[in-house]
């Protein structure tokens, strides 16, 4: 059973020997090893692989030649196909906002709703890494929930204080509490880590 108690250091005054924050310089998911590319044209947020291939500009450049997302997809897949470019599949990408933003795999329609992009995957992408085709919806459905907790900021660190307070540990980028377990003592294996959470 968890110990329903911090465990503490004692420096003047007690404090927590963990401490768990948001990571304020965690990495963009979209420099890791992914299927495709996710692509997006908004007015304030940069595209997630802008920078990174030349898809981005072709994307804009045939958007004003079509009138709905599967002309749109076709134009890409033309376009792509002339600059010698083989892409295997386009996914339309939108945006959910309300105080926070939401990144998913489809179209959608509303008032907080907004289609703002694609995840194309091309053979050089997929050859890299090596995800089969039954697999891909679920794996870019798994990166663009990774990408939507990194533009939210929930991105978590911690810091491992001895018994004396110094600093015994500290590490960065993790996703979710529970994968922090693998990198913190036998003893911490049963704590409630939300309880050592500082806003």
């Amino acid at each position: 059973m968890a110990n329903t108690l911090k465990k503490t250091y004692r420096k003047s005054i007690e404090l927590p020997r963990l401490n768990i924050h948001f990571d304020q310089d965690a990495e963009s998911p979209r420099h890791w090893t992914n299927l495709g590319y996710f692509l997006t044209k908004e007015s304030k947020y940069k595209s997630p692989d802008g920078n990174t291939c030349s898809l981005y500009q072709i994307m804009l450049d045939t958007e004003n030649e079509v009138s709905n997302t599967e002309e749109h997809i076709n134009a890409i897949k033309k376009e792509a196909k002339e600059q010698g470019i083989k892409i295997l599949a386009i996914y339309p990408v939108y945006r959910y906002e309300h105080s926070n933003v939401v990144y998913r795999r489809g179209t959608a329609h509303g008032f907080d709703y907004s289609n703002c992009g694609f995840y194309i995957i091309t053979d050089e992408t997929q050859k890299e890494v090596g995800t089969k085709k039954a697999n891909w919806e679920k794996q870019i459905d798994e990166e663009l929930k990774i990408y939507t907790q990194w533009a939210n900021g929930e991105v978590y660190s911690f810091v491992l204080y001895d018994e004396n307070g110094e600093v015994e540990d500290s590490c960065c980028g993790f996703y979710d509490l529970e994968s922090m377990k693998e990198y913190l003592p036998e003893e911490w294996q049963n704590e409630d880590l939300q309880d050592y959470f500082e806003n």
